[in-house]
């Protein structure tokens, strides 16, 4: 009983220490799936988000500067307001995995997301 909890322990702290190490997450990942399953997931992920990106960047292009009749370093602006909450996205993520509040990850800040946005 006390060993299997001790093993189950130091395999956690080994999992952890794979977040740290890419490397030894994906041989980690591969052994656990097969590498084609891995290499499809990541190829799919890439080029769908790659056609999307490059097919909504030459749209919004076409309307800063065609409809809007926008100087090009105002669409700069712009576009680079509109990605703000793409870049804050990670660190609100690491900010509800790591920081919980009364004991939860991530109800609290909907609540207090929610509240702001619906006062």
């Amino acid at each position: 009983m006390l060993g299997e909890k001790l093993k189950e322990e130091e395999e956690e702290v080994q999992s952890r220490g794979n977040i740290w190490n890419p490397f030894k997450w994906l041989q980690t990942l591969a052994k656990e799936m097969h590498w084609s399953f891995i290499f499809g997931i990541v190829a799919v992920s890439g080029i769908s988000q790659g056609l999307g990106g490059a097919v909504c960047r030459v749209a919004a292009d076409y309307y800063w500067k065609d409809v809007q009749k926008v100087r090009p370093s105002e669409s700069q602006v712009y576009q680079g307001i509109s990605s703000l909450p793409w870049i804050v996205k990670p660190l609100w993520g690491l900010l509800t995995d790591i920081v919980p509040v009364a004991g939860y990850r991530r109800r609290p800040y909907f609540i207090l997301a929610g509240m702001i946005i619906y006062p």
